[in-house]
Parts: C-alpha cells; sequence; structure tokens
C-alpha cells in the first residue's frame, strides 16, 4: 500500500467531490483532457495523472477499493497505526460501497442506512437468536422473489430467487453473473442485505442460472404494522 504522502487525491485531480456521479466525473475527465492534452500543448504528466483518476473513479469496482484506501491513509494521517486504520476503516464505512459514516462500532444500527447506497448498516452479528428476525426466516418459504444489486450506483438491479434462507446466509439462482469473494446487495419486500457470494457454480448456456451461496455481512429485516411478516410466501 502507499503511503499518504503518495497516494495521489483523484477526486482533486479532476476537481470533483467524492459523491459525484459517473456522469459528472466523465464531464470532467474530457474538460480536462481537452486542456491539458500533450497534443495540443498540455503537460504529459498531468494529462497521465488525468487518465489515471479518471481510469480508477470510472470503474465502481476500482473506486470502491481507492475510497476505502483513502479512508484508511486519513485516518493514518490522523495518527492512528495502520493495524488501528484497517479496523477503523471495517467498522466506519458502508460493507457494499465503502463509503465512510459516521457511526462507531457500539452505536445502535438497527434501521439505520447508508446515506450513500441505501443498504442496511446493521451488521449480522447484531441479530440475536430467537429475535423476530429469527422469527421471519421461520415463516419464509424456500423460495421468493429478490433484487440483486452489484455495484453502486446501479440504476437496476437484478432479478434472483433465494433457495433457501437463514439468519446467516442464502442460496440463490440468477441471470447475473457473479464471483466468489463478491459484495452485493440483497433487496426483497422482507428484508435488506449485504452480503458476499462465498461459492458459486456459474450456468452454462443462454437461459441458465448462477447458484451462489451468501453470507450476510449486514441484515434488516421489514416491521409492517405490529406484524413482522405479513405476506404469504
Amino acid at each position: 500500500m502507499l503511503g499518504a504522502e503518495q497516494e495521489a487525491d483523484y477526486y482533486s485531480i479532476l476537481g470533483v467531490d467524492r459523491g459525484a456521479g459517473p456522469e459528472m466525473v466523465r464531464e470532467r475527465y474530457r474538460r480536462l483532457m481537452q486542456q491539458n492534452h500533450p497534443d495540443t500543448g498540455g503537460d504529459t504528466r498531468m494529462a497521465a495523472l488525468i487518465n489515471k483518476a479518471y481510469a480508477v473513479l470510472s470503474n465502481p469496482e476500482s473506486r470502491a477499493e481507492y475510497d476505502s484506501r483513502l479512508f484508511i491513509l486519513e485516518r493514518v494521517a490522523e495518527g492512528l497505526s495502520m493495524s488501528e486504520a484497517v479496523i477503523r476503516d471495517m467498522q466506519g464505512a458502508c460493507l457494499f460501497c465503502a463509503q465512510p459514516h459516521d457511526y462507531g462500532p457500539n452505536d445502535d444500527l438497527v434501521d439505520v442506512s447508508c446515506e450513500h447506497c441505501g443498504s442496511t448498516l446493521q451488521r449480522v452479528e447484531d441479530q440475536p437468536e430467537g429475535s423476530s428476525g429469527q422469527r421471519a426466516v421461520e415463516r419464509l418459504g424456500r423460495f421468493m422473489d429478490i433484487t440483486l444489486f452489484t455495484q453502486h450506483p446501479q440504476r437496476k438491479g437484478f432479478a434472483a430467487r433465494t433457495e433457501d434462507v437463514s439468519l446467516r446466509g442464502l442460496r440463490i439462482s440468477t441471470g447475473c453473473n457473479l464471483n466468489r469473494g463478491q459484495r452485493i446487495r440483497i433487496v426483497s419486500n422482507v428484508f435488506d442485505a449485504v452480503g458476499e457470494v462465498v461459492h458459486c457454480v456459474a450456468g452454462q448456456g443462454w437461459r441458465a442460472q448462477t447458484i451462489a451461496g451468501v453470507a450476510f455481512l449486514t441484515l434488516r429485516f421489514a416491521r409492517p404494522a405490529g406484524v413482522f411478516v405479513s405476506r404469504k410466501i
């Protein structure tokens, strides 16, 4: 990992804030390259930095990784050791979009969502055994329709269907391509969760479905009007 003094601030290079959407990033990149392209007398080093910044910030996965790294380096600059900063990063950032939040490990995160992507911040280990969450799982059938999000921002999710559900995770089938170790957001009318793909078998052929096992990292159940789950599945 680069030291704090070596880490380029790609957001400052492009002149956008950390919440800038893809269109804004793309617009700023094009404008800056028109001004700094070496073929029109621009600075070669600056053009290379602009290209690198755009390559990172225009890719959702590399941007999330970069944001997480920036957060760690900022904590190191504040005086934390690297190991402390990594722990703080795990506790102080959304597990789906990796954007930092202001909640600590001892805060009550029930019904708290990430202000950037909307994912629940309630970690799965905070779901007490025997809770209403357990009762909700017991009432669920094996099969229910859900929606998957593989990155943020993402306008439309991928359709999927559960094959088994527990408080710790679920098995799903979907036409979306998934990879082991990938983090996804799972949305339904019963629960909202962030999970990590722990095993995956890719389908074959045009209509083949991918079968994946997903371990919950965060989990929140809906609580409609006095009854935990009112919809029959």
